[in-house]
């Protein structure tokens, strides 16, 4: 599960199953990593994390020590947090090793191929059970329940095998899934005739119809002008369900790279020190495209007015594809979240909660939308979010959490 000492890992960006772009030689040494770029990534002109990191000669430290152990924000983003570094402690720990010995440079390892994005890194280590073929999505939810409450054993090598590399703390796992619903393995390469998704697993604190709440939220934010990914909510037993969003880094066999705000701004996302103006800047400043911009303004505005305060740096991604083209990544993890101490983890204008219209009009100046057009926006969101009973009673969420919700928002006054 450890790399030997010294050991540098190839960096590629494995643009399909027959096109890769080797980036260059990663090495960490004394809580510090150092990048090395290959002569052809030079010469390509590409800027993996344009805003902290532009490619030349030499070697390259990451742009903050104390942020990401000293690992550059592009690769921090490869790594698990939440559920996936669960899974990678649990099994380090089967495998005779503590979870404070491996560095970064060996959880890369862990990750390989399997990661979001176009990012792929060797020598890969396999600590998994390398299962191919058809999966039981009812038998990963309830082995990710038995992980949550304690239990591992052999679970937790199936488990990494499909949810070993995500991000975020509910139990998810990278699939396969086709017109039929049939789901198969789909972290790496995803079968022909199927699409690559993200299916999400009931935490423990989540009420149990938490897929469902999911599944109206992203109608609702679709409905609001939002940019969403293709959704599904499947069938469980019994009463269970679970959401599946389509993968944004991935179109086919091809692969997109995918870079979070909180890396590219070496923003720590468990400390709500973040603004929407600094989003809306950043977006600007990465994609050069002004609708782009409006963009993250109209996200910005419907998580105060669908209430999702859970809205850290790591919420926000941005897509690049092999032509060095960046553009915003379709939101995810959109639901009705109270925040820390009640606000919102990235502010508006210094305002966590109590955020009032014109608040927000003058957020959309940073956007170059003039008051009338910030108001559009505002307007169109407000629409949407007003519908949120028939969303929610189409997507089957309880009488209670409607109720819970309704209130909620409700308490929202725009």
């Amino acid at each position: 599960m450890k790399i030997a000492p010294g050991t540098p890992l190839e960096v590629t960006l494995q643009w399909d199953d027959r096109t890769a772009m080797r980036v260059g030689r990663l090495a960490y040494r004394d809580g510090q990593a150092w990048l090395e770029y290959a002569p052809d990534f030079l010469a390509s002109d590409l800027q993996l994390s344009p805003l902290h990191h532009q490619a030349g000669p030499g070697l390259e430290t990451a742009w903050k020590r104390d942020v990401f152990e000293g690992l550059h924000g592009m690769f921090a983003d490869s790594l698990p947090d939440g559920w996936g570094r669960l899974l990678v402690d649990r099994r380090a720990r089967q495998l005779g090793f503590e979870p404070s010995q491996l560095t970064p440079l060996d959880r890369l390892a862990c990750v390989g191929r399997r990661g979001i994005g176009a990012l792929t890194y060797t020598p890969a280590m396999d600590v998994w059970d390398g299962a191919e073929g058809a999966l039981d999505l009812d038998r990963l939810a309830a082995d990710a329940a038995r992980v949550l409450a304690g239990e591992a054993g052999a679970v937790i090598a199936a488990l990494g095998q499909v949810g070993g590399s995500p991000a975020g703390a509910r139990p998810k796992a990278l699939i396969a899934l086709n017109a039929a619903g049939e789901a198969r393995h789909g972290s790496d390469a995803i079968p022909e005739g199927y699409d690559g998704y993200l299916v999400k697993f009931p935490g423990r604190d989540d009420p149990a119809d938490i897929a469902a709440i999911e599944y109206a939220y992203a109608l609702m934010a679709r409905a609001a002008g939002v940019i969403m990914p293709d959704v599904r909510l499947i069938e469980g037993p019994g009463e269970a369900r679970y959401f599946a969003t389509r993968r944004f880094d991935r179109e086919g066999d091809a692969r997109l790279h995918v870079h979070s705000a909180c890396g590219l701004l070496y923003s720590d996302f468990r400390l709500p020190a973040l603004d929407y103006r600094e989003l809306i800047r950043l977006a600007r400043a990465v994609t050069r495209d002004r609708r782009e911009a409006i963009a993250m303004y109209r996200l910005a505005v419907f998580n105060v007015l669908a209430r999702n305060r859970d809205d850290h740096a790591k919420q926000f991604s941005f897509l690049m594809d092999r032509d060095g083209r960046w553009s915003l990544a379709p939101a995810y993890d959109l639901v009705f979240t109270d925040g820390p101490g009640g606000e919102h983890s990235t502010s508006v204008l210094g305002h966590g909660r109590d955020i009032g219209r014109e608040t927000l009009v003058r957020l959309g100046a940073e956007a170059d939308l003039d008051a009338a057009g910030a108001r559009g926006v505002i307007d169109e969101v407000s629409a949407a979010a007003a519908d949120w009973a028939r969303f929610a009673a189409d997507a089957g969420v309880s009488r209670a959490s409607r109720t819970r919700i309704t209130d909620g928002l409700a308490a929202v006054r725009v």
